[in-house]
């Protein structure tokens, strides 16, 4: 995704057809968390994953990534987990690492832009 989008191209790139989306909402049925998983490089890639700001400390980006984590594996297999976080983005970085995703190096070409700022974190297979 790229900034500035319009509406229309942010619902294009989040219904495509390669993407999973899953969502948690809370008692009265408003969305409070999201996040995505598609294939790239042999793993289940997490991407657009984002907890309401009213709802963070709760927890809910564990229950989320560990949910999506267990569909994804259920669906297919993969040699693992990834995903890029920006690494001043500490308290999502710290989530990830709680969750078993280690730093490791992007094994294609390096990060170009605004991806620069990102780490790139792995974890093996969880099932």
């Amino acid at each position: 995704m790229t900034y500035p989008m319009s509406n229309e191209n942010v619902l294009k790139c989040l219904t495509a057809d390669h993407l999973k989306s899953f969502g948690l909402l809370n008692g009265k049925q408003q969305l409070v968390a999201f996040g995505q998983y598609y294939r790239r490089l042999d793993h289940h890639h997490l991407g657009r994953l984002a907890v309401n700001p009213k709802h963070r400390g709760q927890g809910l980006a564990k229950i989320l990534i560990t949910i999506i984590l267990e569909q994804a594996f259920l669906a297919q297999p993969a040699k693992g987990a990834s995903l890029f976080v920006f690494r001043d983005n500490i308290v999502a970085y710290q989530c990830y690492q709680s969750l078993g995703f280690i730093e490791t190096d992007y094994p294609e070409q390096p990060f170009q832009g605004n991806m620069q700022n990102c780490a790139y974190m792995r974890k093996a297979n969880i099932l």
